[in-house]
């Protein structure tokens, strides 16, 4: 252990893949349970700082359509810190899917924490199996300054430059130790001790600032009610050696930038992230149900390179505003683009879901496509082309 105390931010969270080795609809049973749990912890416990609910909004739609009459309670959670948001809606494969549907998605999110009033300014990106290089350019143009993720990086330290191959720098924070590198903590308080001790000694020789983040969560994790009691002894146990905190994303984050000051000199990672050493890619994702891949390139196609500017046409020339209906289109489609929806990598019926979601994202498209050619074409009058008339054919002789 190092002279200074180690100074460590503990987050609660859940990782939830929406649809996997179970289809939607039973996942999402699981997910009313798990926030209704939040809910009743946030509200009944004021030592439980926090939860994030996985970086991605989708989340808090899945639940109101179960609980609508707890909207009231996630709005005054969200505006108090307490339940933290954002900044995507959904997780993707950034690989699988077009450059427009990446930027769509965190304006999607975006649109939906504005409903809540707050969203996490942290592009917190746990699981997906590599990442684009041109993510901190995109991060950058929505806001965000500071990426946190799992998978890309192999024996790089914690906190690290990343740069777009346009210049665009950002501030990445690698979990080297994955994002469930506090779940389940044990409930003893010995055995509780010792798992922090065990991250100290792996994260700490990585961190230039000294601070260090534990994340009690993982693949549709709940919530340990126990964790404020837990981390209470283990401040009175550790004092000297270590200071925890129950904490939000945000605040490590903020606490991280402090430590390093301006411009700090750092290491820095350029462009596409893609080494599999200490976090796997899956990288047989990239052709598997290939059918899935080619369904979601022709709708984005339809969408970007016809419907869009077509009604873009339409409006600016006739007034026809199809606006509605091609957000629809792209909310559809983008609750295919999650990484184990995408990746083809889930059971039977999930894939069988996204074909009646790619259909209604195309059914709209098209739609939109045809009704645009129509209404442009109306307002033009052939007379004002003048044809003359045809010359009689001349027979050879």
């Amino acid at each position: 252990m190092p002279d200074q105390p180690a100074l460590l931010t503990v987050v609660s969270h859940t990782h939830w893949d929406r649809e996997w080795y179970r289809p939607f609809q039973d996942f999402r049973l699981r997910l009313v349970r798990l926030i209704d749990d939040v809910l009743d912890i946030l509200q009944t416990d004021s030592s439980y700082h926090s939860f994030l609910l996985d970086g991605q909004t989708i989340i808090l739609e899945d639940y109101l359509e179960i609980r609508p009459e707890r909207e009231a309670e996630l709005h005054r959670l969200i505006a108090a810190g307490r339940l933290t948001i954002g900044p995507w809606h959904i997780l993707p494969d950034e690989f699988l899917v077009g450059p427009e549907s990446t930027v769509r998605n965190l304006i999607l999110g975006a649109q939906v924490c504005a409903r809540f009033g707050a969203r996490m300014a942290v592009g917190y990106t746990p699981d997906p199996f590599g990442h684009i290089g041109q993510l901190p350019q995109i991060l950058a143009g929505a806001g965000i300054r500071v990426a946190i993720f799992r998978r890309g990086l192999s024996e790089e330290p914690l906190e690290l430059w990343w740069d777009a191959p346009d210049g665009t720098r950002i501030l990445a924070i690698y979990l080297r130790e994955g994002y469930d590198n506090f779940q389940w903590a044990p409930t003893d308080p010995d055995a509780f001790v010792a798992a922090i001790e065990r991250q100290i000694t792996r994260l700490a020789p990585h961190s230039k600032s000294g601070r260090l983040l534990l994340l009690n969560g993982t693949d549709h994790m709940p919530p340990q009610r126990e964790l404020p009691a837990l981390l209470r002894q283990a401040n009175e146990r550790l004092a000297g050696r270590a200071v925890i905190e129950h904490g939000t994303l945000p605040q490590y984050v903020e606490a991280v930038c402090a430590a390093l000051g301006a411009d700090p000199d750092l290491p820095v990672v350029r462009g596409e992230l893609r080494a599999p050493r200490r976090h796997h890619l899956l990288p047989g994702v990239l052709s598997a149900r290939m059918w899935i891949k080619q369904r979601n390139h022709a709708c984005e196609t339809l969408l970007v390179r016809y419907a869009e500017p077509l009604s873009a046409f339409n409006r600016a020339l006739t007034g026809l505003d199809r606006r509605g209906e091609l957000r629809r289109a792209w909310r559809i489609l983008i609750e295919n683009h999650p990484h184990d929806s995408i990746c083809g990598c889930s059971i039977d019926p999930v894939h069988d879901e996204m074909r009646v979601r790619f259909d209604a994202a195309e059914q709209i498209a098209r739609g939109v496509i045809d009704e645009g050619l129509g209404h442009l074409g109306a307002q033009v009058d052939p007379a004002i082309f003048n044809p003359s008339p045809l010359a009689p054919l001349r027979g050879r002789h």
